[in-house]
């Protein structure tokens, strides 16, 4: 996030060939063997988004937080030979509508994201509906 920004998320669309279709999600790896999950989330953030901190989901949830003053506009990724990955930061308030905007496209959200989001729309809810009381 910028210093200056609201909560964001960094997000990615990858074809999966098993489901033939791309699917919107967290940057995600496997666990190396001796590696822990928290290197694996940087290094897999790095080399799918080009960033060096992360939000990530696998096995284990390891949240870092980055500050996008850091980095160039779209700092150089490390893909593997084949992946074909984009990458988007997106703000926590609007990633549920980012989501029904890729459904409309064909896109497919890994379920994993659903309930960040959904969490996040009805927190800021709550937290509007307690404001107005």
């Amino acid at each position: 996030m910028k210093s200056d920004s609201k909560p964001s998320t960094i997000i990615i669309e990858q074809y999966r060939p098993p489901v033939e279709k791309f699917v919107i999600e967290l940057p995600a790896s496997l666990i190396d063997e001796g590696e822990s999950p928290e290197a694996a989330a940087i290094r897999e953030l790095e080399e799918e988004t080009g960033y060096m901190k992360m939000t990530n989901a696998n096995m284990k949830l390891v949240v870092v937080r980055v500050l996008l003053d850091d980095y160039p506009s779209s700092p150089e990724q490390k893909l593997d030979e084949g992946e074909h990955i984009v990458r988007r930061v997106v703000e926590l308030e609007s990633l549920m509508d980012e989501f029904r905007a890729y459904e409309k496209r064909g896109f497919t959200i890994d379920a994993r994201l659903f309930p960040l989001a959904t969490r996040w729309e009805l927190a800021s809810k709550f937290n509007e509906a307690a404001k107005s009381a």
